[in-house]
């Protein structure tokens, strides 16, 4: 078998936890920016107003106008684009910034002592990890998506039996064993490395396009761990150059978003589920910080409302969390700050190393509040 790399971006290190907490650990206030960029070239000019009337608005409520100033800066840069451009400034200059594939989301922008990162999150989830195989009768080409990658890792898979072709003389039921044999070694080798490609990435979702048969051998030679734990579905295209690519892209995205999706069923399940007593869940405000503040929480499950004003305050360590100001207990590290309740929730859980899920508003079986997670324990 001959595995080939073709390329390796390492696209999810842009919203990796690790990331996200290097730039909470940055000292704020922070300017928060989601802005659309989903305009034909000759309309450039209109979007770069558009950002200039944000950014304006930012600046009358107070904003860092050298923050400003630098997202001014990337903003106008990264036009005419795509997608939306997430961008996040303190202290004068830009501290993160990623590129988020896909439709338009409305323009977002925020200022306050914390990175605003709940559509980021939200973009993530709808973002799980998966790998995509288009495989024919001599290997495969595998495309590896890490939690919330904007690029893939690309490989080529290489069986270790070329392609049988029909030799003069050679009699069919011959001919049809060796190539049968051929396409089992090589649907065996393709199946090896995708093992290694889901658990590189850490995926549950496998995607299957190409040759007919070849995904056939495919699935019969994947290993139990893999067909039992690993959510296989089928999109369509080929290896060949056959102008596929752009309608399986969007049959990817598509697949991705809906496992996504599951997942958050999951976790609302098992929210039900862990309200029973001596169950593992936590809901409402007060019960959630308090768990948070003991860096209990596993999974936090929080709901984004742009209405919500609802506020909490932080201090230095990840733990300092806390509904009232008067709750909090300086220890020589700095004064509590005041700030929404879901961005106070989100640092808390980032920092304690918790997963986070971001609900819509009324979404059914949110926790109460829209505040809640499972506890590592009771």
């Amino acid at each position: 078998m001959t595995l080939a790399t073709q390329s390796a971006v390492a696209g999810a290190t842009e919203t990796a936890p690790g990331t996200l907490r290097d730039l909470l650990d940055a000292r704020g206030p922070f300017v928060s920016v989601y802005f659309d960029r989903e305009v034909r070239p000759q309309q450039a000019g209109e979007a770069a107003s558009r950002w200039r009337g944000l950014a304006g608005r930012l600046a009358k409520d107070g904003a860092d106008q050298r923050a400003l100033d630098a997202l001014t800066n990337r903003v106008l840069d990264s036009l005419p684009g795509t997608g939306v451009l997430a961008a996040f400034a303190a202290d004068g200059e830009v501290k993160h910034v990623v590129d988020l594939p896909g439709p338009p989301r409305g323009d977002l922008v925020e200022a306050g002592p914390l990175p605003h990162l709940l559509p980021l999150l939200e973009w993530r989830q709808d973002h799980p990890a998966h790998v995509v195989a288009v495989v024919d009768r001599t290997g495969a080409d595998l495309l590896l998506y890490a939690e919330g990658a904007t690029e893939p890792v690309r490989r080529t898979v290489t069986g270790p039996d070329d392609e049988i072709l029909r030799s003069r003389g050679l009699p069919q039921m011959r001919f049809q064993h060796r190539a049968e044999d051929s396409w089992e070694h090589n649907a065996t080798a393709v199946a090896e490395a995708l093992e290694k490609a889901l658990d590189e990435v850490s995926a549950r979702v496998l995607l299957l396009a190409g040759d007919v048969r070849a995904r056939q051998y495919l699935t019969k030679h994947l290993s139990p761990r893999v067909r039992q734990g690993v959510a296989v579905g089928q999109v369509s295209g080929s290896r060949s150059e056959d102008g596929s690519s752009g309608e399986r892209a969007a049959q990817v995205a598509a697949e991705a978003a809906g496992a996504g999706r599951r997942e958050t069923a999951e976790l609302l399940r098992r929210l039900a589920e862990e309200r029973a007593p001596g169950g593992h869940a936590v809901e409402g405000v007060h019960d959630t910080l308090g768990a948070l503040a003991g860096g209990r929480v596993a999974t936090l499950a929080v709901t984004d409302d742009p209405r919500d004003a609802r506020t909490a305050w932080f201090g230095p360590a990840p733990t300092d969390v806390f509904e009232r100001s008067e709750d909090f207990v300086p220890n020589g590290g700095g004064p509590a700050v005041r700030a929404r309740l879901a961005d106070v929730a989100v640092r808390a859980a980032l920092l304690t190393g918790a997963d986070v899920r971001v609900l819509a508003p009324d979404t059914p079986g949110a926790p109460a509040q829209g505040t809640g997670g499972i506890c590592r324990y009771t």
